[in-house]
């Protein structure tokens, strides 16, 4: 049974009261950058043809160790993928090329970890090592100088594998441009690509914000969060390579309107109205969703636009078919959802 228009003008809507977003539209529109692969093209590849060959000619192991960490977290690593892959895999093979030095063993440890080669180090072990590790870099981090110093105290704080790679990558570049040791041409490299991307984020996100601007949640669900900024930041930490456009803006668009729906059902809607959604959505139902509300009308109108986009791109790109995954992925969030819907109104028995 659909919710009545009287039941619906005498419903006493919940608020979260969220904050409205800090990024306007337009100012997102207006974003620039100096950067283009057209004018730096020919630089771009002169300093990867030479920390191509910097990366063949390092013979000596805990050298080329060094030389692989710094590529990766000065974020320039996605452009030698198979170029380190052959090295690593030589090293996993054979672990008595690697040296008994500590710190050696550590980072190829770490490298391969990373890079998720299978590593038979059990939990406790790992455990016992960050808390020898975390009591030692304590003790000694007064006795450091200052660059080493904030780069144990950074590490000590956040370590590297909770950190997201792009920003990593901003905070490193600085951290190795002080290093004594550093490789000038992979610190151009670094700055360059880093330069380079920021202006097809700003693509993406013009992009994005003219989609947002197009769906007018601002003023149709004036409830509903508006995080889109920030579900892109979420999505550049997933896959921050500029070859991965699609999946940043696929990802960016599907929490953002699963954060509306999240919104629905835990503030707006009533019991009556969220079920009457949950059938719509279930049984992708056209005729039950002209029976719903306009809020709810105009959700589903833009799940249903998402999901008949992404289907058809992908069956473009790939050849498949996959509109019946992606509905079903919106079947299970509702059913998700409308279940801790029935728990905060009472009406469910279900218990962990």
């Amino acid at each position: 049974m659909a919710p009545t228009s009287q039941s619906l003008n005498e419903e006493k809507r919940r608020s979260a009261n969220y904050h409205p977003s800090i990024w306007d539209p337009t100012a997102i529109q207006s974003f620039t950058a100096p950067y283009t692969y057209e004018l730096y093209a020919t630089q771009l590849e002169d300093l990867e043809q030479t920390v191509s060959k910097l990366l063949a000619s390092t013979n000596d192991t805990a050298a080329l160790l060094k030389l692989i960490d710094s590529m990766k977290r000065l974020g320039v690593a996605y452009h030698f993928q198979e170029q380190i892959q052959q090295p690593l895999n030589q090293l996993n093979l054979d672990l008595n090329l690697v040296s008994n030095n500590l710190s050696t063993v550590a980072l190829h440890f770490r490298l391969l970890l990373e890079d998720c080669y299978p590593i038979t180090e059990g939990e406790k072990i790992l455990e016992e090592a960050k808390g020898f590790s975390s009591e030692n870099l304590k003790n000694v981090i007064g006795k450091l100088e200052k660059v080493k110093a904030k780069q144990v105290q950074r590490s000590l704080e956040v370590p590297l594998y909770w950190r997201m790679e792009r920003i990593e990558a901003r905070n490193f570049i600085d951290s190795y441009a002080m290093d004594d040791s550093n490789n000038s041409v992979l610190l151009d490299l670094a700055k360059l690509d880093y330069n380079l991307i920021q202006p097809i984020y700003q693509q993406e996100l013009k992009q994005l914000a003219e989609w947002w601007r197009e769906l007018n949640f601002k003023e149709k669900l004036r409830f509903s969060r508006d995080r889109l900024m920030e579900i892109y930041f979420w999505a550049t930490g997933l896959r921050f390579d500029p070859q991965y456009a699609k999946c940043r803006i696929c990802f960016t668009k599907y929490a953002f309107l699963a954060t509306v729906v999240d919104d629905i059902y835990d503030i707006y809607g009533s019991l009556e109205e969220l079920e009457c959604f949950t059938k719509a959505v279930t049984g992708w139902d056209v005729k039950a969703v002209q029976e719903l509300p306009e809020y709810m009308r105009v959700m589903f109108s833009a799940i249903s636009d998402f999901t008949n986009e992404l289907a058809q791109q992908t069956l473009k790109d790939h050849g498949l078919d996959v509109l019946p995954y992606i509905k079903e992925q919106w079947v299970v969030l509702s059913r998700a959802h409308i279940t801790e819907a029935r728990w905060f109104y009472g009406r469910s028995n279900s218990h962990f």
